[in-house]
């Protein structure tokens, strides 16, 4: 900890690290982590299992530190009870989509926010009509692409809508 706060060390330090000393340092700190996830996970199922039982956690002798803590808890389960967006599927249609040059390379307009802080730093943004005939190969994989990331955002949260309908009786949505 010491050494994060002293700049000077902290550079000594880094000019002393080789490869190898930097992947023991990764593998340390990935173990630290994991038995940090653990412990996370152990204490909610401790929280739990005291409160199917019946107990508060001061009477097993587990005691918060930070009101704070107790309030996000709250909080992240009034967010699960909250009603999830019920997710619509929005078909990529070709010819409405917009396409923009940059760095030599055709790329999709994701979404139309975009547009206007492409075209302040002087990229223009154009329909797909006014593509060059050197990139016509690529709108159709750049298409494809999006679609494919459109049906896999679309299926994940129709995962998080299900979820929450299978609770609380709403529609079962099926997946693209």
């Amino acid at each position: 900890m010491s050494i994060l706060l002293d700049k000077r060390e902290l550079k000594r330090a880094a000019k002393e690290l080789t490869l190898g000393k930097l992947t023991d340092v990764i593998e340390t700190l990935n173990q630290v982590l994991a038995d940090r996830q653990k412990e996370v996970e152990l204490i909610s199922q401790l929280e739990q299992l005291a409160k199917s039982q019946g107990f508060t956690l001061e009477q097993l002798g587990y005691k918060q530190n930070i009101d704070v803590v107790a309030v996000d808890t709250q909080d992240s389960q009034a967010k699960s009870d909250k009603r999830p967006t019920k997710p619509k599927f929005k078909t990529i249609n070709k010819d409405s989509q917009y396409f923009y040059v940059e760095s030599g390379k055709l790329q999709l307009l994701r979404t139309h926010t975009m547009k206007k802080g492409l075209q302040q730093r002087g990229i223009d943004v154009m329909p797909v009509a006014k593509v060059d005939k050197k990139f016509a190969k690529q709108i159709d994989g750049l298409i494809a692409e999006a679609t494919t990331q459109a049906v896999e955002n679309f299926n994940a949260k129709v995962d998080a809508w299900n979820e929450w309908a299978a609770a609380n009786g709403e529609e079962i949505l099926t997946k693209k």
